[in-house]
């Protein structure tokens, strides 16, 4: 990261947290998109999503009867929390970003993500988790932060015991394993919360991993 340019801070090995990533600018577009979104728009993303990783993962989309088996973990209310915009240049623009940068490294990842938002009013917490307990396929997550007028809400890993509340045009990344298990506090009144997420993924992890 340091070489593309970027000021870095490392608050605890294995967390980074990339400063100006995204533009001014890049954030006036994203607020443009989140501003322009109706409620109907914000309960498709989540449900379709989750129905698409199935597929991938275990050969079946039916997403109840999976967690009624106990062969899958989905967040509680969370079906109007997500919004997609894949349709706009900016997912691209961006995702391809780090996607260069990844790819300077000797490690192979593909970047998935970048494409919708996540939203958390007042009340609203996302406990403590593992990314690869849902996905062995992530290998980093990388979030950005678009702004920091939200009441509460920080971002926490219980394992490091830290939390923060990163600045607009931030980029974090860090391991998605168990030492790095982690949530965001609940949002206090105010502004929602709004965060682009993505992961950093093994290729093909699926193809070589059939419904495991």
């Amino acid at each position: 990261m340091e070489s593309a340019g970027y000021e870095v801070e490392t608050p605890v090995e294995g967390l980074l947290l990339v400063k100006n990533f995204v533009t001014d600018e890049e954030i006036k577009q994203y607020f443009e998109i989140i501003n322009n979104a109706t409620q109907a728009d914000w309960e498709i993303q989540y449900t379709q999503g989750l129905a698409k990783f199935c597929m991938a993962k275990f050969g079946r989309d039916d997403v109840e009867n999976l967690v009624a088996e106990g062969l899958f973990e989905v967040t509680q209310n969370w079906h109007d929390k997500n919004l997609a915009f894949t349709d706009n240049p900016i997912h691209h623009q961006v995702s391809n970003r780090l996607q260069k940068i990844m790819d300077q490294g000797t490690e192979k990842l593909i970047c998935s993500g970048f494409y919708f938002f996540q939203r958390m009013p007042e009340g609203v917490e996302l406990v403590a988790h593992t990314d690869q307990h849902t996905d062995p396929s992530i290998k980093y997550a990388a979030i950005i932060y678009i702004h920091d007028d939200y009441k509460n809400g920080q971002v926490f890993w219980p394992n490091k015991n830290i939390e923060i509340v990163p600045e607009p045009g931030t980029l974090i990344v860090f391991p998605g394993n168990d030492e790095f298990n982690h949530g965001v506090r609940h949002v206090g009144a105010g502004p929602i919360r709004y965060v682009l997420p993505a992961f950093l993924k093994v290729p093909n992890f699926y193809d070589n991993n059939k419904y495991s």
